[in-house]
């Protein structure tokens, strides 16, 4: 078995073959005139390995996965996991779709930090995988305070915390009259303190932006933004750097320019 890396995971890819073991398998993808996908595998089976941040990108994956007589799926990030239920009536639910389509192409799916158990509830034979530990891990030489922008997001930052050794904290709403709302941290002083924020995923960034805006009010000496998958949307990026945020980290779940933190091993030790 092969590792098959698909146009939006090459680097990823990679390093997962060189950890495993495996040989990178021998495919084509390109794109016609027309702007349609094309894909050939030169493999009978494989891991086929791609992110999907756009609807091209799956089209890819499930190209390639239909070629193979054997296959495995890592879906570093999968996206779409944010429409896991019908919000209004008649919306499609992605991720369900996704899901079947996926499962009806590969033996097993393997992700990382599915957006929510909602989400993974759609799948039968899903691994997926926690790269909180790696964030956390690559802050445990730093004297940080890690915060969670909302109390969603709470169990991913103890995760995270706990392996940086360091505190943690979220980002809590008071009601202070009808008209007025406060959001600071639950009990934690940022005075004087290098924040870190936790979040699975930094899409358009608004968020994080808020939040970081808010803790430099309440006297933060620095903020630095970490996250699994930077999808950094509608110029994301510029947006928190304009917020004041001192840098942001992510995952090679996207392949970006911020992306410090590999999950090859995590992944190889998966399959």
């Amino acid at each position: 078995m092969k590792i098959i890396p698909c146009p939006s995971s090459p680097l990823l890819a990679r390093r997962i073959a060189e950890i495993s073991g495996l040989e990178i398998g021998n495919a084509v993808f390109r794109r016609f005139p027309d702007g349609e996908l094309y894909v050939r595998v030169m493999e009978r089976e494989g891991v086929v390995v791609g992110s999907i941040n756009s609807s091209d990108d799956f089209i890819a994956l499930i190209f390639a996965l239909n070629v193979l007589d054997k296959a495995k799926a890592v879906v570093p990030y999968m996206g779409y996991a944010r429409q896991d239920k019908a919000f209004q009536e008649g919306e499609a639910v992605s991720i369900k779709i996704l899901a079947e389509i996926l499962e009806s192409k590969a033996e097993e799916v393997i992700t990382v930090n599915i957006h929510s158990m909602d989400a993974a509830s759609y799948f039968k034979n899903l691994k997926n995988l926690d790269a909180m530990p790696l964030i956390g891990k690559y802050f445990a030489d730093k004297d940080v305070i890690m915060i969670s922008p909302d109390k969603g997001s709470l169990e991913r930052v103890k995760v995270a915390a706990k392996n940086a050794g360091c505190e943690w904290d979220y980002m809590e709403k008071r009601r202070i009259d009808a008209t007025t709302v406060e959001i600071t941290p639950k009990s934690i002083d940022v005075d004087g303190r290098d924040v870190v924020i936790v979040d699975d995923i930094i899409s358009t960034g608004g968020t994080v932006e808020e939040a970081t805006k808010i803790l430099y009010s309440l006297g933060a000496r620095s903020v630095t933004a970490a996250c699994v998958h930077a999808v950094l949307a509608d110029n994301a990026a510029i947006r928190l750097f304009n917020a004041g945020i001192k840098d942001i980290i992510a995952t090679d779940t996207i392949e970006c320019a911020f992306s410090r933190i590999s999950v090859a091993e995590l992944i190889a030790d998966s399959i």
